[in-house]
């Protein structure tokens, strides 16, 4: 069934023009070595396999995107001297296990950076100063460095990281430490604009995919104000849909069997759009 959203919700500032949801996803392992603890780990460098990622696209990094955990996420984070920078590589593991990767580009240097109060499970978003190029047959190399955390327990939630991150001090250390047992979940926007625009077509990303219990739907060139679920029969399906300012619209679908589905949108001058996702 459709659930009419207000325009005001929807047209809150979202993803750029033609971009795509990537994402590695989902874990319930939650952990401060990322974006909170500032005594031994406020420096992280993290890899991204191809086929550790699902809806990779050649393209521009313009966002990325972390899950809130279970401590320290109700106050929310302000991050000091916050250094995001990115590469990739066609390894496939780091060098002897602990060896950080050099050379990597800055794409977000910030004196300060908010992240907001959240709820477990829910996505964060951390915007890109400078695109990163991005290419989805290569390792993608996250690395991420702080100097104060006003929240040192915040925590995020990712799976079992199987050396897939190190950690360590300051962001000029050779080598790292491999005992963070978790390696957080990722989700980026990958901007694939040519510069030629379907017209007509609202562009439409949804994650996680797969999902268990609830698919967030965003739209970048907006503003839409209806959502609906379709079996691949084309039939509407009853789903609940929730909208907040700034936020993708949160659809309840832990009710629906598993199986592939259909999202579709609409705008109030009758544009329309549509993505697939898997129910896990």
């Amino acid at each position: 069934m459709i659930r009419t959203l207000t325009l005001a919700l929807l047209a809150a500032p979202l993803a750029t023009a033609s971009a795509q949801t990537v994402q590695k996803c989902c874990g319930t392992s939650n952990s401060t070595f990322l974006l909170g603890n500032l005594g031994t780990a406020p420096h992280t460098q993290s890899l991204y396999l191809p086929g550790d990622l699902t809806n990779a696209v050649a393209g521009e990094i313009t966002r990325l995107y972390y899950r809130y955990g279970t401590t320290g996420v109700a106050n929310g984070n302000t991050l000091g001297d916050l250094l995001v920078r990115m590469g990739q590589t066609t390894a496939t593991a780091f060098t002897g296990g602990n060896t950080f990767f050099t050379g990597l580009d800055t794409v977000l240097q910030l004196a300060t950076f908010d992240i907001a109060p959240g709820t477990a499970g829910d996505w964060f978003v951390i915007p890109m100063q400078t695109p990163f190029p991005f290419d989805p047959a290569q390792t993608l190399i996250v690395d991420i460095h702080f100097t104060n955390s006003t929240t040192t327990n915040f925590g995020c939630y990712g799976t079992a990281n199987n050396d897939r991150k190190l950690y360590s001090l300051s962001p000029t250390d050779i080598t790292g430490n491999t005992t963070s047992t978790t390696w957080q979940d990722i989700g980026f926007d990958v901007n694939t604009s040519t510069g030629l625009e379907e017209a007509g077509a609202l562009r439409t990303i949804v994650f996680p995919v797969p999902t268990e219990g609830e698919l967030m739907v965003q739209v970048d060139n907006g503003p839409a104000t209806a959502v609906e679920v379709l079996d691949l029969h084309g039939r509407s399906l009853p789903v609940t849909a929730l909208a907040q300012p700034g936020a993708p619209v949160r659809l309840d679908v832990a009710a629906l069997p598993a199986g592939l589905y259909l999202v579709r949108v609409r705008s109030e001058d009758g544009r329309t759009g549509q993505a697939r996702w898997i129910k896990r």
